[in-house]
């Protein structure tokens, strides 16, 4: 199945997916899923639902940022190394699954056969924490085999956390920067973030993964313009049954939801007062009338302090 998007000049919008079918369970218990996104010219907010498959799942004390790990292969998790200044990314990350960081991915940034050094918060040092280690999801996985790219002008858009904006193209091949040379298709997209896509034809992107079956907490962050998506992969999701009324700041921060059929149609803002979702006027939205966010699409949310967005999971 395919949901096909109107073709129309548009700004930003959120994105229709396909349901996607579930079957197989691996060693890890990871429920693999496949999608297909079909759509037309235009702009979009798009936001993979898929992780990859645990490479390790464990338990241990955070010591100096350190958690001792076995039986990896070390290359597959330490950060890219690329030469001629190309830029490096974060290859892996380790999820922590217990405690306060529960849904958090912290990147790994070295590694030996028997540890990997995260880049986490000081406070996390001393805690004993169960995690799993994965791969990132990158545009490479993502827009590489895409169908109908449009190379040197279709546009991915990623926000920074520092407020700037990278933008990344399909050239010869491969996702390079803006220089169309440099390569960025290991550029990760992390669990339950996203980015923008600019089009100016019809598109297919075909996804397989693994159905993230934990939370995730989304880090947002202040000044920015911040794309935070869905976990489900097989329908859509109202804003009622999210966790959005106690991940937002009550009375401060804000989401925006954007038509999904080809225009820039403002749809909805979503804020909280604490306890439940409620539009700009904090008037409490009704269940059967709530704002609802498309399978594989997002939100652009806006903080006035740092925080996490959090998702659930789709396996309940």
């Amino acid at each position: 199945m395919k949901v096909n998007m109107k073709k129309n000049l548009v700004a930003i919008l959120a994105l229709a997916a396909t349901p996607a079918f579930l079957h197989a369970v691996d060693s890890y218990s990871d429920v693999v899923g496949y999608s297909k996104y079909s759509l037309s010219s235009g702009q979009y907010i798009f936001s993979p639902t898929f992780v990859k498959q645990n490479l390790y799942t464990g338990s241990g004390t955070v010591s100096n940022k350190t958690l001792a790990v076995s039986g990896l292969t070390t290359s597959s998790l330490a950060p890219s190394s690329y030469n001629d200044g190309t830029p490096n990314y974060p290859r892996a990350y380790v999820e922590i699954l217990s405690g306060t960081y529960a849904g958090v991915a912290f990147d790994i940034s070295s590694v030996t056969s028997n540890t990997v050094t995260i880049d986490s918060p000081s406070d996390l040092n001393g805690q004993n924490v169960s995690f799993a280690i994965r791969n990132h999801v990158t545009l490479g996985d993502v827009f590489t085999p895409a169908s109908g790219m449009s190379e040197y002008s279709d546009a991915i858009t990623l926000f920074n956390s520092d407020g700037s904006t990278s933008i990344r193209y399909l050239a010869g091949g491969v996702v390079t920067t803006d220089d169309f040379t440099t390569l960025a298709g290991h550029t990760p997209i992390y669990p339950g973030s996203g980015v923008i896509l600019n089009i100016g034809g019809n598109v297919t992107l075909s996804l397989v993964g693994s159905v993230k079956s934990t939370v995730a907490k989304v880090p947002v962050y202040p000044g920015v313009n911040n794309i935070v998506g869905t976990l489900d992969p097989s329908s859509n999701l109202k804003a009622t049954a999210s966790t959005l009324a106690t991940s937002l700041g009550a009375f401060t921060d804000s989401a925006t939801l954007y038509s999904n059929n080809g225009n820039f149609a403002l749809q909805n803002f979503i804020y909280s007062d604490g306890a439940s979702v409620t539009d700009d006027s904090f008037n409490a939205y009704d269940p059967t009338n709530s704002p609802v966010i498309s399978s594989g699409s997002g939100l652009i949310v806006n903080v006035p302090a740092p925080s996490y967005i959090v998702l659930n999971s789709p396996i309940k």
